[in-house]
């Protein structure tokens, strides 16, 4: 069964990683949630995409380099315990470690050792290999998944032996790759068979979307997730 992981919360209808955004996603039900960590001057882990507040807040201040009380002057960027505290027990959360920061999976762990929720929800996942490798170290008991856009040939992507091998090599349990038309549901159960969690991001269209849901992916991120759920479950 897909899931259907509300992208940076339910951005479409407030603002992307913020509680609003977050509470949204809980309040209508949402499968999941999927956020994007980094780490701020004063070691707080918070929920930001980008390096620093241009794009959504309008100002020239980098995250890594601003304390938490100096980005929320111009952004409501949460601390990650502070999403923790709004799940509830059926909603999943994926979290992106964001960048090369190698302190990352190892504060992450700290955070989630002094949290007392149920971790089974939980996992992560990071488009730099060092990172996701590093959090096998620091976080063996969660599901972990290579954020990558697989180089297409001819309109196909690479044999889902390559990518397993690759997963492998950097213990892995899982891909998000971006959504594309050149997925199809043997290179998802190829996967599947060879132990592999299949997610995808980047669904631009209601369409795209629900192509990968046919596909037959665990999961998929998307800024109206509980809204192309519907879609998907009135075509079941």
């Amino acid at each position: 069964m897909t899931r259907f992981l509300s992208h940076r919360g339910e951005s479409d209808d407030a603002p992307e990683n913020t509680i609003t955004a977050f509470r949204l996603a809980v309040e209508r039900e949402s499968d999941g949630i999927e956020l994007d960590l980094r780490l701020t001057a004063d070691d707080e882990l918070v929920c930001a995409h980008d390096s620093d507040l241009r794009r959504v807040a309008g100002a020239d201040v980098t995250v890594a380099a601003a304390t938490l009380a100096e980005l929320r002057r111009f952004y409501p960027v949460p601390r990650l315990s502070e999403v923790l505290a709004l799940l509830t027990p059926a909603i999943q959360l994926q979290m992106e470690l964001k960048g090369d920061n190698p302190a990352l999976p190892a504060r992450l762990a700290d955070v989630l050792g002094a949290w007392t929720g149920d971790c089974s929800r939980l996992s992560v996942s990071s488009f730099e290999r060092e990172t996701i490798r590093a959090a096998a170290d620091f976080l063996p008991e969660l599901p972990r998944l290579l954020l990558t856009e697989l180089k297409e040939s001819d309109g196909r992507f690479p044999p889902p032996e390559e990518v397993a091998a690759e997963l492998r090599s950097l213990q892995c349990t899982g891909i998000s790759f971006k959504a594309s038309s050149a997925a199809d549901a043997e290179f998802v159960r190829k996967l599947h068979e060879s132990g592999f969690r299949v997610v995808c991001w980047g669904v631009f269209t209601d369409e795209l979307g629900l192509r990968m849901a046919s596909c037959g992916v665990d999961a998929m991120t998307c800024n109206h997730a509980v809204a192309l759920r519907r879609q998907w479950r009135s075509l079941r």
